[in-house]
Formats: structure tokens, C-alpha cells, sequence
């Protein structure tokens, strides 16, 4: 009998573990959802005034925000402190690999799409965004001693 019950646990256990790799080598959902992520990035922008909308722009406005939010800081700072270099920011290659797969194939290569928008996964926020944008809750990503 201890023998069976230890198999038992044994088994459970392997059971256990390999559902929690597939767990995390899972794609987040925002990634394989467009209505979804859609959603979740427009809670961003209303919520965490995710932007600009066109960073290609000036966007003085926008950025005047920014400063007021983070302390005062000066726009030229800013500017630099964007979802690019944001801790929450996840560009790994199975996260590209989420996305690319995500936005699938339809008439045009997914590479193309990710690569032009420099996107990403905001942990965050739950969903993909343009490296070249930021919101109120980024996070730096500089080690503090």
C-alpha cells in the first residue's frame, strides 16, 4: 500500500509540474485575442494615458502630461522613458514568437507588423504595444543598490 500511495504522489506531482511548464510557456491571451487586446489597450489609454498616438509627432501636450505625472521632470526626460525601456516591456523571442503568431498570417508577414511597430507585451497592462509609446505606470528598469 505505501508503495501505490507513493507512486500516487510521484505521478500527481509529475502531473503537477508539467501542467506548470505548459503554464508558463503559454502565450498570454491578449497575444492570441485581438478583440481582447484591442480592449485592454484602450483601458491603457484611457486609464494609464498610453501614447502618443502618433509618436512621430511632437506631441508637446501629451508629453507636458508626462512631466506633471513624473514629478515634475523636464520633457526632454520624458521622452526618453518610453515602453521600449519600460520593466513591464517583454520583447524575448517566445513573447515575439506569442505575438507574431497571434497576428497570424493574413496577407502580409507578422515579422513585418512586429518589426515595424517594435511590439511587445506589456505585463503589466495585459497586452501588446509599440516600444516608441509609454503611459503613466511605466517602470524603470535600472537596478537600484
Amino acid at each position: 500500500m505505501t508503495n501505490a500511495l507513493s507512486l500516487l504522489r510521484t505521478v500527481i506531482s509529475e502531473i503537477l509540474t508539467e501542467a506548470d511548464k505548459k503554464k508558463k510557456n503559454a502565450c498570454p491571451l491578449p497575444t492570441q485575442d485581438i478583440a481582447l487586446n484591442l480592449r485592454n489597450r484602450q483601458k491603457a489609454i484611457k486609464g494609464q494615458k498610453y501614447g502618443p498616438a502618433n509618436p512621430s509627432l511632437d506631441n508637446h501636450k501629451f508629453w507636458s502630461h508626462k512631466t506633471k505625472v513624473w514629478d515634475g521632470i523636464p520633457i526632454r526626460e520624458a521622452q526618453t522613458m518610453l515602453c521600449g525601456n519600460c520593466a513591464a516591456f517583454d520583447r524575448t523571442p517566445a513573447m515575439i514568437k506569442c505575438i507574431r503568431d497571434g497576428i497570424g498570417d493574413e496577407g502580409h508577414d507578422s515579422y513585418d507588423t512586429v518589426e515595424a511597430g517594435t511590439l511587445g507585451y506589456c505585463h503589466m497592462l495585459k497586452f501588446k504595444c509599440a516600444a516608441a509609446r509609454t503611459c503613466d505606470a511605466w517602470v524603470t528598469r535600472k537596478k537600484i543598490d
